[in-house]
């Protein structure tokens, strides 16, 4: 040091400076990396043409496509791999999504049904729908009190199924979007996308709806404020 301070030069003490600082700066941890425009570019492209994501008003910051694990980028990224093939396309998850938590919807609305005692009467043929069943008993009482109704019900579940076939949904190419059956009643285009939504939204509280009352029926005790469910 009593060299340097003899040369007074600035050119030396700053070297000196540099020299001091430099073991110091290992310490310091690295700067996060900005999110990447790419890949928000990409997840965009990734989901365009479907409904959802982060609507503006959300209490989830930002605006747009919301894949944080990035489940919609699985398919295309293992193409060329032994694994191509293996992960179902973003058109094939949305349709399973959309299917799910419609039936979740017609299960949650069942539920509440037959736990307040809303009961259709009559009979037809012998036949009829057992009153004061458990939700989750509804069904194997209805195949034996009423096996034509209910086979009328999976035919024609079956029938829509086949005809609503997601082709090509696996892959990715399918030509129709996502959960579109054909049905249009009292939806305008210009609403549809609102309507989309609110589907999702409806579908997937659904889904946590039935399954805690499915837990709270076979594991008493397992769902708080679920009594005797």
């Amino acid at each position: 040091l009593r060299s340097f301070r003899r040369n007074d030069g600035p050119e030396t003490m700053a070297r000196l400076l540099a020299l001091l600082l430099a073991p110091a700066a290992g310490l310091v941890a690295p700067a996060a990396p900005a999110a990447s425009t790419a890949l928000k570019a990409e997840a965009a492209a990734s989901l365009k043409g479907m409904s959802g994501g982060v609507q503006a008003g959300d209490p989830m910051p930002g605006e747009g496509p919301w894949d944080p694990i990035g489940f919609s980028k699985l398919h295309e990224n293992i193409q060329g791999s032994e694994h191509a093939g293996v992960v179902p396309s973003q058109q094939w998850m949305r349709e399973a999504e959309i299917k799910h938590g419609r039936v979740a919807m017609l299960a949650f609305t069942g539920a509440l049904v037959q736990s307040y005692g809303m009961h259709f009467d009559g009979k037809m043929n012998g036949m009829f729908y057992e009153k004061g069943v458990n939700p989750f008993e509804a069904t194997p009482s209805a195949f034996a009190t009423n096996p034509m109704g209910m086979a009328q019900i999976l035919l024609f579940i079956g029938l829509t199924e086949g005809y609503t076939f997601p082709e090509g949904a696996w892959s990715g190419d399918m030509k129709r979007e996502p959960g579109d059956l054909g049905y249009r009643v009292m939806r305008s285009a210009d609403v549809m996308e609102e309507q989309q939504i609110k589907e999702l939204k409806n579908g997937r509280a659904a889904m946590l709806g039935i399954m805690a009352f499915s837990a709270a029926h076979f594991i008493p005790g397992s769902v708080p404020f679920f009594f005797n469910a």
